[in-house]
């Protein structure tokens, strides 16, 4: 429901995604939510509502492309139409520094009220290590909101911490839209629990000229009822964006989500089930570990260190999710050699054919599906 409400963030999402979790290659994700709502704008009753929300992401380790779409339908008979489209291009790394330029536009149309429209531009600078990371930005575009376009400038900074279960942000925006200005400090997490996702916000705006003031906060929980299927709880309060041309609002949204993924998440599943429990229903043999050997003039080298095994595979964003198998180099060490590009990737490995598992010496993180990936960095 509140897809088009934030043009800066729109065009950041895979910025998010870059510091969470590495985006696999060459995959499409498509979602279809269909929900209702019960909406309160500042200034007006509560309202029921009927959503449809469509959305598409399309990933390579080096950008991403998202576009999203919003139908509402209030029990008064009164529709809101929202859309939004944003890209973002990562450019390769520099020891732990990387820059991210991304674009966002967008419009929204309240029948028989107003519409509104946004087309914006941002630069990140992004300071990376395994576990943290911080990044600063700044963006300008243009904007219509109630009155002629007006200019938009805007700069922001924030920091990232991932731990174990849990992976935290923090980050403080100034945004100037025409003669309208305010600052927001925002907090956030996300985490995953079997097959449960958790996201939450918690945020203020401190300062405003035009813009509002007052605490705000959303949160949301989804439940993977299979590969395909998903029930989403969401709702908060979000704060009046001028950029997007949204204005304040409580909502709660109950929602199914349809979604289709590339045949890697198919693939993945397996790393679903129980540790120790293998594909088949055998047991899986000894967790392996992972070591990354990275020279500066060659190729990356991948060690998988495992005991009794027979064939070992690995899959990630650097094989675009296909299984490639390791050459055994004695004893218990099997390797491979890779043209790896430089930032942070996600790999499971798979042994004798059992189920894909996180390997050892990297970081667990869950995917966006409901599973589980190993992060590494390479310098």
């Amino acid at each position: 429901m509140t897809a088009g409400r934030r043009a800066w963030a729109a065009s950041a999402a895979a910025g998010w995604s870059l510091l969470t979790v590495r985006a696999p290659a060459a995959q499409t994700t498509g979602t279809f939510d269909i929900g209702m709502s019960t909406v309160r704008y500042d200034g007006f009753l509560a309202s029921g509502a009927a959503s449809v929300t469509p959305g598409v992401r399309w990933e390579r380790p080096n950008g991403t492309l998202t576009a999203r779409g919003t139908y509402l339908r209030f029990e008064s008979g009164h529709r809101s139409l929202q859309g939004s489209v944003a890209g973002s291009f990562f450019m390769p790394a520099a020891h732990r520094w990387r820059g991210e330029f991304s674009a966002g536009a967008g419009a929204s149309r309240y029948v028989d009220f107003a519409s509104f429209w946004h087309a914006v531009g941002e630069a990140r600078l992004h300071f990376m290590e395994s576990e943290r990371g911080a990044w600063v930005s700044g963006t300008a575009g243009r904007a219509s909101y109630g009155s002629a376009p007006r200019t938009v400038l805007a700069a922001g900074a924030g920091a990232w911490l991932r731990l174990p279960e849990l992976t935290l942000r923090v980050s403080a925006n100034l945004s100037h839209v025409g003669d309208t200005s305010y600052t927001d400090v925002e907090s956030s997490a996300r985490t995953a629990w079997g097959q449960v996702t958790l996201d939450a916000t918690l945020g203020a705006r401190v300062w405003s000229r035009g813009g509002g003031r007052g605490m705000y906060g959303e949160t949301s929980a989804a439940l993977s009822l299979g590969e395909r299927i998903a029930i989403v709880l969401s709702g908060g309060r979000y704060p009046t964006d001028p950029i997007s041309g949204s204005i304040a609002a409580r909502y709660l949204t109950v929602a199914i989500r349809i979604q289709t993924v590339s045949p890697r998440h198919t693939m993945s599943r397996g790393s679903m089930a129980p540790r120790g429990s293998g594909a088949d229903g055998t047991d899986a043999p000894t967790a392996a570990r992972l070591e990354v050997q990275v020279d500066r003039s060659r190729p990356v080298r991948l060690v998988v260190h495992v005991a009794d095994a027979s064939r070992v595979e690995v899959a990630g964003d650097f094989t675009d999710w296909q299984p490639l198998a390791l050459n055994r180099t004695g004893g218990d060490l099997w390797e491979v050699v890779l043209p790896i590009t430089s930032g942070v990737h996600r790999i499971d490995i798979r042994i004798d054919g059992a189920a894909w598992m996180v390997p050892a010496g990297t970081t667990r993180a869950p995917d966006d599906y409901g599973g589980d990936v190993g992060i590494f960095v390479v310098p």
